[in-house]
């Protein structure tokens, strides 16, 4: 259950570095970016977005902090459903989100512990578009509605949620597109998604502005509208929608004062002003972002510059935008920094006419990861997720350097596993070896996917490498490979359900841990045939998930759904028995030890990371509420001293803890 105690990551959390996930995206709708951080926040290049089940507030700068954090980075996890619109107040101090059930919550951003000032029932279904008014006093937000006894436009009072008036309701009852006039004479637009119609509104309390003459003019669209927004001042608003065209509107009277058609080839999804109140940005289907000068009194609408950003991402000119290039939002980040989300979920840093500069690409995952491993010999470290997306990351910086890209990537969706990813390893040449649902095994070296594929015939669960000796545990048996090549004849059977694997460092024992509560262990033939040596069958209550050997090979660490096992590899004796370690609440999934095999973390399903020790046995050191999804898998640096961990998780997160203080105080 969301409470105030876990929409984040706890304040006392030894976070080093977060890197958030990705935007939301959905083809044929807009995905709504927010880059105006407020008042308070002024001189920032915050960007809010809507990912997953979580709001994410980023900087674009990796040294710029955010309000009252060390980090560049927030990831809220207030919302139970799928977070569809994120909007920063005015006053920079609090932020609204809704998600798709119609959940409306407003927030502290400015609060160490982001509590929550609103929490309530917006919409009958998903909210589409928040804004706020110029003194952060209400919120007006738009979406959808379930039956005509319901609505999909409101206006409330930021604090008590109290009506500021009835907004006037688009056909089918839909609509993604609402703006606030920032200061007084209060005004506020809707757009309508089906019916193509701008309803006007003034207040408070709102109500729909008369037809006078030719104002305010609600037909200039002749298809959906997908977004309107206000400039700084008020004096002027903009819409644009599925007809191709941007319309400019007097911000009082809402009378139509300038108009272009055909500004693109595709659906336009979104708009935005920068912050001079000079220049409009648009982002379209057909791949591009436009900028274009308007007049201050509207009448003249200026092309200046087109960014190719879906040409960019595939390298090549293209006739069509591709699916995964669509441009489908858009905002002035700082009001200065033009930035854009494409359907393959990737932001594009676009550079002003007069600075010059190549587009910027942030990359990452949106969806869940799945699977990630660790290359400590250069530096890097890959993960995959359920949609069969690969990205490699920077180790030190902890950066997403770059997406895999599939031989055929013609749709721009990186697409490399046709199934979710469950599973990586490298392999003794510093190749990434990953495998997934596809029941097929990639081969990935420097960055580059190769054409070898390895047919594996059977749904693998997990992989590991010893040194050049690579184990793949399937649902029917145990594929060995030795350096990057099958040596054994198909599948080794098994005759139980495998749910963990991992290869000791001279490639002579192959470890499996059961579904039956057992640790099987086998001996590695010349053949490369597995012979039964030893099954640990006392030592776990609960089916084992994850296995570890240590750095010195000496001791094998073992996860369940509640105990952390350790046994020497000798005689398989008990170092740490059942019952001891024993905190986590439900299974664990990874385990990872310290270069010096002195401290064992431990992460899991419950959104927890233990840290054991092997001199102070009795203590430990509990971090809750990591992962939102929980923990998938982690390491310790080893070119830094003290205890630094790199974790991944379902939240689609990248964190980097520093435990080295707390272990310190902890284990004395």
């Amino acid at each position: 259950m969301v409470a105030a105690s876990n929409a984040c990551i706890p304040v006392n959390a030894p976070v080093t570095a977060q890197v958030a996930p990705l935007p939301n995206t959905t083809r044929g709708e807009p995905c709504p970016l927010d880059g105006n951080a407020g008042r308070l926040n002024s001189g920032k290049s915050l960007l809010a977005y809507p990912s997953g089940k979580l709001c994410v507030i980023r900087s674009l700068k990796d040294d710029e902090a955010l309000p009252n954090s060390k980090l560049s980075s927030l990831v809220y996890r207030g919302h139970q459903f799928a977070t569809s619109v994120v909007e920063m107040s005015t006053s920079g101090a609090y932020v609204a989100s809704g998600d798709s059930r119609g959940k409306l919550r407003v927030w502290a951003l400015d609060h160490e512990e982001h509590l929550v000032k609103l929490d309530t029932v917006g919409l009958s279904s998903a909210i589409r578009a928040i804004t706020w008014d110029g003194e952060s006093k209400r919120i007006a937000f738009a979406g959808d509605r379930l039956d005509n006894t319901s609505v999909c436009t409101r206006a409330i009072q930021w604090d008590t949620a109290n009506s500021q008036g009835t907004l006037y309701q688009h056909q089918k009852g839909q609509s993604c597109a609402v703006a606030f006039k920032p200061n007084r004479p209060f005004r506020v637009v809707t757009g309508g998604r089906e019916d193509g119609k701008l309803h006007f509104h003034k207040g408070p309390p709102f109500q729909k502005m008369p037809l006078e003459g030719d104002a305010p003019c609600e037909t200039a669209h002749t298809k959906g509208v997908n977004s309107v927004k206000y400039t700084s001042d008020g004096n002027l608003v903009a819409s644009v929608g599925g007809d191709k065209t941007v319309c400019i509107y007097d911000g009082k009277t809402l009378a139509l004062t300038g108009k272009l058609e055909g500004v693109h080839t595709g659906t336009i999804y979104a708009c935005d002003w920068s912050g001079d109140n000079k220049h409009l940005m648009t982002a379209s289907a057909d791949g591009t972002c436009k900028l274009f000068e308007v007049s201050s009194d509207g009448t003249s609408i200026t092309e200046k510059h087109t960014w190719k950003v879906a040409e960019f991402q595939l390298g090549a000119p293209c006739e069509k935008a591709p699916r995964g290039g669509m441009q489908l939002g858009c905002t002035f980040v700082g009001g200065n920094t033009p930035v854009s989300v494409s359907t393959n979920n990737q932001l594009a840093v676009l550079p002003m006419p007069d600075a010059g500069g190549d587009i910027k690409l942030i990359t990452g995952h949106c969806a869940p990861i799945g699977a990630v491993a660790f290359d400590h010999a250069n530096k890097a470290f890959y993960t995959g997720d359920s949609d069969g997306i690969m990205v490699k990351w920077d180790f030190e910086m902890i950066k997403a350097v770059e997406r895999i890209v599939p031989a055929d990537n013609k749709d721009l969706m990186y697409t490399v596993h046709k199934g979710a990813i469950n599973g990586m390893t490298i392999l003794s040449d510093a190749q990434l070896l990953s495998c997934g649902w596809d029941d097929t095994a990639m081969y990935t070296k420097n960055g580059q996917l190769q054409d070898k594929k390895l047919d594996i015939t059977a749904q693998p669960t997990s992989i590991h490498t010893g040194s050049s000796l690579t184990a793949i545990l399937t649902v029917q048996g145990i594929l060995l490979m030795k350096d990057g090549e099958q040596v054994s004849a198909g599948l080794c059977p098994i005759s139980y359900d495998g749910n963990a694997i991992c290869v000791s460092k001279d490639d002579k024992k192959v470890y499996v841990g059961g579904n039956d509560n057992k640790v099987y262990i086998y001996d590695v033939t010349g053949d490369y045939k597995l012979t039964e040596a030893h099954v640990i069958a006392d030592g776990h209550l609960k089916p084992v998930h994850s296995l570890a050997l240590s750095n010195d090979g000496t001791k094998l660490a073992a996860g369940d759904t509640r105990d952390v096992c350790v046994y020497n590899t000798s005689d398989y004796s008990k170092i740490i028995g059942k019952s001891k370690w024993c905190f986590h609440l439900q299974k664990i999934t990874c385990i990872a030890w310290s270069p010096d095999d002195k401290h064992l973390a431990t992460g899991g399903l419950d959104d927890s990371i233990y840290l054991w020790s092997f001199e102070k046995t009795m203590r430990r050191l509990h971090y809750q509420f990591t992962h939102r999804g929980g923990v998938v898998g982690m390491s310790f640096r080893k070119d830094m001293e003290g205890l630094n961990l790199v974790s991944v998780g379902g939240d689609s997160c990248v964190v980097q803890w520093d435990f080295t203080a707390d272990a310190a105080a902890k284990f004395k």
